[in-house]
């Protein structure tokens, strides 16, 4: 997480500083801003700048850098400032208020997802002061949805449905909980439980069609159950292609594929083929567009990926390995979540690796 944090007169600028430097003590990067009149004595240290910009300049940058914010002052001050940025709760930056006195820690947004309240608790236990935590499963000592989809780096495919899971938990109403990953545990987290409810929660990298196929039951109640997935990203998706292949017929033929496996292209975090590629247009732009990391292997990278394949003797005297798609998608581990489909010169498979979920402390 990297923070700036903002303070306006002289005391706060000293609290600044203590709060840039131990901020910083904990490998965290931080600096501070202060106006240049005090930046001298307590507060001259490599965790300290000069503010030259504007409030309102100063706010824009950390916006625009999504970096958290720590205003060291009133809490009207840091709400005006960033009342003109605040966009979407799931993509704002987090902000904390914190009191020229260094009594009371204040997140004000951005509390679950952006890791406000994480970040009021750190800097209280630092200041030994209050965090004042307002966010009503927090008050209430509930299981936090958003919470535990960010610190385990899972997509929330459905805002509403977010929303109405924890509705549901604050009224005592139990919520359906499954993974198509090891949770290390045999419990789930607390209001949670492994029957299928009225709403649920199903951590997988599949899309909602497949659902009723794995977990739905009979019954009127259950017809059509609310369902909030959580999507890690955990699919490698494996490309063999001709040379000047299209980058729609590429984006086709791979959307294609993951649609008729439903799998939900959120959970896709490499594109993989081999080293040969490096400069096709279309594998290039495909990752770039869909914000997928790429991933070439040499063809005796390949060759040593261990597994049963559909080898090509073309593709090998063209390549020197019978086998790109599955072989890549592959090369990292995993299992694969279908195997090579052609069509059109362009070859796809896909793998799912193992996600390690951090579960113990919802319990």
């Amino acid at each position: 997480m990297k923070i700036g944090i903002i303070s306006f007169t002289a005391k706060g600028s000293r609290l600044c500083s203590r709060l840039a430097n131990g901020l910083a003590g904990e490998m965290l990067e931080c600096t501070g801003y202060v106006p240049e009149r005090f930046r001298d004595g307590e507060c001259e240290n490599i965790n300290i700048q000069c503010r030259e910009q504007s409030l309102d300049q100063w706010t824009a940058a950390m916006f625009g850098d999504h970096r958290a914010m720590v205003f060291v002052g009133a809490a009207g001050i840091a709400v005006r400032a960033i009342a003109p940025f605040v966009r979407d709760k799931m993509e704002d930056p987090p902000v904390v208020v914190v009191d020229e006195a260094g009594r009371f820690v204040i997140p004000i947004l951005s509390g679950h997802v952006g890791g406000a309240n994480r970040l009021a608790v750190r800097i209280a236990r630092l200041l030994g002061a209050v965090p004042v935590i307002t966010t009503a499963t927090d008050v209430n000592g509930l299981f936090a949805v958003d919470v535990f989809a960010a610190e385990n780096r899972l997509v929330i495919a459905d805002r509403e449905a977010a929303k109405q899971v924890s509705v549901d938990l604050l009224e005592g109403t139990p919520v359906g909980f499954f993974s198509d990953f090891d949770l290390g545990t045999g419990r789930v987290p607390a209001g949670c439980v492994r029957d299928v409810c009225e709403r649920n929660i199903w951590i997988t990298v599949n899309d909602e069609r497949t659902w009723k196929e794995r977990y739905q039951t009979s019954g009127e109640k259950q017809d059509k159950p609310g369902l909030l997935r959580l999507v890690p990203k955990a699919v490698t998706v494996g490309v063999g292609c001709r040379r000047g292949v299209e980058v729609h017929a590429l984006e086709h033929r791979v959307r294609e594929c993951l649609d008729r496996h439903g799998i939900d292209p959120a959970s896709v975090k490499t594109l993989a083929t081999i080293d040969v590629k490096r400069d096709e247009a279309a594998v290039l732009a495909l990752a770039r567009d869909r914000g997928w990391e790429l991933a070439f292997y040499s063809a005796c990278e390949l060759s040593g990926v261990k597994g049963e394949f559909r080898e090509s003797d073309f593709v090998r005297r063209t390549v020197g390995v019978g086998n790109v798609c599955e072989r890549a998608c592959l090369a990292k581990g995993g299992g694969l979540a279908f195997g090579r489909e052609a069509g059109d010169g362009i070859t796809v498979a896909a793998a799912v690796l193992p996600v390690k979920l951090n579960i113990e402390k919802y319990i």
